[in-house]
């Protein structure tokens, strides 16, 4: 059993190599060139072949983003800055000098503290990437006429508030991830920027206490992944989920002490509703729960909870967390198998994307 997967395993590696000739480059600075301008008292970013796809610069020290800092010649899917302890972009920066950059911008791991109008605007780029900095503002029109944007991750920052404004001209935007700040409340039609068909908020584990029945007003996305998890909402408002249709609510780990039966009643659909007890009051808990049970077989509703809830619907319950499969192999059977099907995952991919690397080609793996 064990030399037969080890040989498998052998063969797939041994033909990833010879397809794709395939180097990874995690942490070096990949395709183009970051160095000394002699024209100007500081570095430049230098693309000057089509070939390349992007370029990422770490550990390198960036106090201000600057517009002189690029010399792009040619289109390329992503540009990155890790870990170079920027603190501010400077204005016009990027809708001037980073026109080209199709796919991805990715600050991360730095020191902004704010965003300024007009920062991210009039470009190609489908994904940008802010999360782990020290942002606590983003001003009004700050993500402005970006036709592609589908993409924005603002995790582990300092916002205390979701402004709305900042979003404006955004029709594909789809996915907004706000897990780990201190946003305390979404107001009427915060949410109205979402475009897309299926679209994606997380904001677990921040410090929302009040969520306005009126937030979702103005969205467009047919199908919403709505993420609480983790928050201090009290209550949700009655109709808060109304006319909306939801792949999956998640309100688990909050201190719900009443929950109404008519938060999610008129024109509302919902696929999976995670929902924890944790929070709720012992006169409370039953009501509440009841009200859950008779929701849940009216709307054919998947239910997750936590261990602190008695339900009836057994069948329906699993773990708070997503489900975990179990499985009679062994530890050691477990893990090859699991990397087999990485590998082969790998190899597909690779040869479906007919990626073909040689010494002036260099990939970012993201």
């Amino acid at each position: 059993m064990y030399l037969k997967t080890v040989a498998v395993l052998f063969l797939c590696v041994l033909q990833l190599i010879i397809t794709c000739d395939f180097r990874f480059n995690y942490v070096t600075k990949i395709a183009g060139k970051f160095q000394d301008n002699k024209h100007q008292d500081a570095k430049e970013i230098t693309v000057t072949s089509p070939e390349i796809s992007g370029v990422t610069i770490k550990d390198e020290h960036i106090p201000t983003l600057c517009c002189k800092i690029f010399n792009l010649k040619y289109d390329m899917r992503f540009i990155v800055f890790d870990n170079c302890g920027i603190e501010q972009i400077q204005e016009e920066c990027f809708s001037e000098k980073v026109e080209n950059i199709t796919t991805q911008i990715a600050i991360i791991n730095d020191k902004l503290t704010s965003i300024k109008t007009g920062t991210f605007r009039n470009l190609k780029v489908r994904i940008i990437h802010l999360e782990n900095n020290l942002i606590e503002v983003i001003e009004e029109e700050s993500f402005l006429n970006l036709p592609n944007l589908m993409n924005l991750d603002l995790s582990f920052n300092n916002l205390h508030i979701l402004n709305s404004k900042a979003f404006v001209n955004l029709p594909h935007f789809g996915s907004l991830i706000l897990e780990s700040n201190r946003i305390k409340a979404l107001h009427n039609n915060s949410l109205y920027f979402f475009r897309s068909v299926y679209s994606v908020l997380d904001i677990k584990c921040n410090n929302l206490t009040y969520i306005d029945k009126n937030a979702l007003d103005g969205m467009a996305a047919e199908n919403f992944d709505s993420n609480l998890y983790g928050n201090k909402l009290v209550s949700l408002p009655e109709g808060v989920f109304d006319h909306h249709r939801f792949s999956s609510i998640h309100v688990g780990k909050n201190p719900l002490r009443n929950l109404s039966k008519h938060f999610c009643s008129q024109n509302c659909t919902v696929q999976e509703f995670h929902f924890g007890c944790g929070g709720l009051n012992m006169e409370s808990i039953r009501e509440s729960v009841q009200n859950i049970e008779n929701w849940v077989r009216a709307n054919k509703v998947i239910l997750y909870t936590d261990d602190d809830c008695s339900f009836n619907i057994s069948e329906k319950i699993t773990a708070d967390e997503w489900p975990t499969c179990k499985s009679t192999g062994s530890t050691e059977e477990i893990w090859i198998w699991n990397y087999l099907q990485i590998l082969v995952i790998l190899y597909f991919t690779m040869c479906s994307m007919q990626l073909r690397c040689s010494g002036n080609e260099n990939f970012y793996l993201f």
